[in-house]
């Protein structure tokens, strides 16, 4: 009986070894057994226990800094553009070839931004495919049944069958 407690206490150590809990995405925050991670943690993390997710995920995470880096040169872009047809279109500046520049300019800023906001969605999507990517690969529960049956001495045993 001692021997079979042992047996059956290593296997159910193993069992919850090779499972992981799964990461849950609270805003920009991960979420694992009850712990709390930003980005740089769970990078981290994932770099350790998941190379495919983390991959996906750095790609997204670099996407994402990109697209709020196209985002902002967009918006002043488009708002220095913009302030130049202003002053044009109330007569303040005369040139002819200054709005021309603020037409520019204003188009610029605007694809500049619209760019932005397709890293961003590209690169989000990515970061949170990863966590799924994760959640699939690493934090599965073995499919576990228990079998209960007669052993050879006639008495009842119980086994763990995965």
């Amino acid at each position: 009986m001692k021997k079979f407690l042992s047996m059956f206490l290593l296997v159910m150590f193993a069992v919850g070894a090779m499972a992981q809990s799964p990461v849950y995405r609270v805003g920009d925050k991960y979420m694992m057994d009850g712990s709390v991670m930003n980005k740089r943690e769970f990078k981290g993390y994932l770099k350790n226990t998941c190379p495919e997710a983390f991959e996906l995920f750095d790609n997204g995470h670099k996407l994402s800094i990109a697209g709020w880096s196209c985002f902002g040169i967009g918006l002043a872009v488009n708002s220095v553009g913009s302030s130049i047809l202003t002053s044009c279109l109330r007569g303040q500046i005369t040139q002819d070839y200054m709005l021309d520049i603020s037409y520019s300019l204003t188009t610029l800023g605007a694809g500049i931004t619209v760019a932005g906001v397709t890293c961003l969605a590209v690169g989000y999507t990515r970061m949170h495919k990863a966590v799924n990517l994760y959640n699939i690969e690493k934090a599965k529960r073995p499919d576990l049944r228990w079998v209960f049956g007669m052993n050879r001495n006639g008495g009842m045993a119980v086994a763990l069958q995965f």
